[in-house]
């Protein structure tokens, strides 16, 4: 005879008491006079790259999203945060949460670079935990200052180019050296590092979108201020740009209609006035 295999029970009871039994029911209040104080001061996170990154930090951030910075922009805000910066903090023994308080630049130093445990931002870290962690080489920096102060900017831009020319040096390298691993070694770092210093390689070359010129309907780059015509003409879509490159006069510019006269023509292009000699009566 056959045993017979009975089939497996649901116990709801059991499987309730093992979730409890390993996701305690914190007693999380918002009483705290913590959370109703106002901040000693603002910590400010920038970017003055262009390229955009995602920092995760739980369980106090889930995601940062750094945006790169347009063109024509200096520097970008990523964020503004309070300091101290309040944490829940749980604790297993009394199944209650509390608040740890934390340093905002402390906490905003390790999005920038995990490795640096000061609040230097020019501190070279010399065994680094992980390659590509260290952002504050890349653009990304933290500030008291709201706007930041032009040497806070110019220290972020100078960490940033330092490591640049040491990508673009790497890939100099293994162009010459080793160009299959060149193709391995390429990122879009390097590419971003090469549009920032507009060098032109056998692994990069300029890139711009093209479009229709609106005046001849020629194929151009796109944002040109004039470009020859297939006839070898001249066609002009921004006459102060193309006068302050040198290709045509303000003269030119006037008698195309383009400006009425030498004043509106120089306050076009960003110029000061010109000196004009006075004319002085002279009697006979």
């Amino acid at each position: 005879m056959e045993p017979t295999l009975s089939s497996p029970t649901y116990r709801s009871d059991l499987s309730e008491s093992m979730t409890k039994a390993n996701n305690r029911n914190f007693n999380y209040t918002m009483q705290d006079y913590l959370y109703s104080r106002k901040p000693d001061f603002w910590v400010y996170l920038y970017n003055v790259s262009e390229q955009s990154f995602d920092v995760f930090r739980p369980p106090l951030f889930a995601n940062i999203h750094i945006p790169g910075r347009t063109r024509g922009e200096v520097y970008v805000t990523a964020a503004r945060l309070p300091s101290p910066l309040l944490a829940p903090q749980g604790s297993v023994d009394t199944d209650e949460i509390s608040t740890q308080l934390l340093d905002t630049r402390r906490v905003l130093m390790d999005v920038c670079n995990p490795d640096n445990l000061s609040l230097d931002q020019n501190s070279v870290t010399a065994k680094p935990t992980n390659i590509g962690n260290n952002l504050s080489q890349r653009g990304v920096f933290w500030s008291l200052n709201n706007p930041p102060t032009e040497e806070e900017i110019k220290a972020a831009t100078l960490r940033m180019e330092k490591h640049f020319n040491t990508v673009l040096e790497k890939m100099k390298a293994l162009e010459t050296s080793d160009p299959k691993g060149l193709l391995e070694a390429l990122s879009p770092e390097a590419h971003t590092a090469a549009d920032y210093f507009g060098v032109e390689t056998s692994w990069h070359g300029r890139r711009s979108k093209p479009m229709d010129c609106p005046q001849c309907g020629e194929r151009i780059k796109q944002g040109v201020a004039f470009h020859k015509t297939d006839e070898g003409g001249l066609c002009v879509l921004d006459w102060a740009r193309t006068v302050k490159a040198g290709a045509r006069t303000i003269q030119q510019a006037i008698d195309a209609g383009a400006f009425e006269d030498v004043a509106e023509a120089r306050a076009a292009m960003g110029l000061k006035p010109s000196k004009v000699a006075p004319v002085v009566d002279s009697e006979e």
